[in-house]
């Protein structure tokens, strides 16, 4: 992607919320064309920056639905490094019409072998922004030093070395937000407009929120559990 326009795509992004629509196996909005849905609504509702979705059919949907940049990705598998886990799946998610492609860069290792700088060389030469999806310092440091384009918080309390909380975890924002020079993206647990605004003055690029936003049915037994 030409330099103008990757800074041009990040920028846009600054200060700006992110909205992440997705939809767990087995919920009745686990459809394309309800993903597709999902994010015109919020982007016509809202100045949003941007979407994350999920498949290869959804980015695809939501691509030809909204014109704000699409992160996208492809869970494979629930366990390890699933998310986008290797070039193969980095660049099909390219493909289908992402602008952004967020993938594991934990340094857990990856199904077929592959290292994190090859996952970042297959998606810059594809054309797009990589993303990387880290729970830790060190990881986000590492990404950031290998080309990444953004960091992300979102596998904090995620994997087995990282620090499982309630909230969001401003600390490794903060931390993360003095020690790269690339975007750093709050995502994980972000509950409440305060915890998104709480997030960019820790020092967080972009929120990305996602359940608070889009799963009704979260939000619906969160209200059943207080009503008793």
């Amino acid at each position: 992607m030409p330099a103008a326009r990757a800074n041009a795509l990040l920028d846009g992004f600054r200060g700006r919320l992110v909205v992440s629509c997705q939809a767990p196996p087995g919920d009745p909005l686990r459809d394309p064309h309800h993903i597709a849905a999902i994010a015109a609504s919020v982007t016509a509702g809202a100045p949003v920056a941007g979407v994350r979705v999920q498949g290869l059919d959804d980015i695809a949907a939501v691509r030809a639905t909204v014109e704000v940049p699409v992160i996208g990705l492809w869970k494979d598998g629930d366990d390890g490094v699933y998310i986008t886990p290797t070039p193969r799946h980095a660049l099909r998610v390219a493909d289908a019409g992402a602008d952004l492609v967020a993938a594991d860069a934990t340094g857990r290792a990856r199904p077929d072998g592959s290292e994190l700088h090859e996952l970042i060389r297959t998606v810059h030469r594809a054309g797009k922004l990589f993303m990387a999806d880290i729970s830790t310092v060190a990881e986000g440091v590492h990404a950031a030093d290998l080309g990444a384009d953004l960091v992300s918080t979102t596998l904090s309390g995620y994997t087995p070395y990282s620090p499982r909380q309630s909230g969001p975890d401003l600390l490794l924002v903060r931390q993360l937000a003095s020690r790269v020079r690339v975007p750093v993206c709050a995502e994980g647990r972000l509950r409440t407009p305060e915890d998104a605004r709480a997030a960019l003055d820790a020092g967080a690029w972009t929120a990305i929120v996602g359940t608070a936003i889009t799963a009704p049915a979260v939000l619906a037994s969160r209200f059943a559990a207080a009503l008793g």
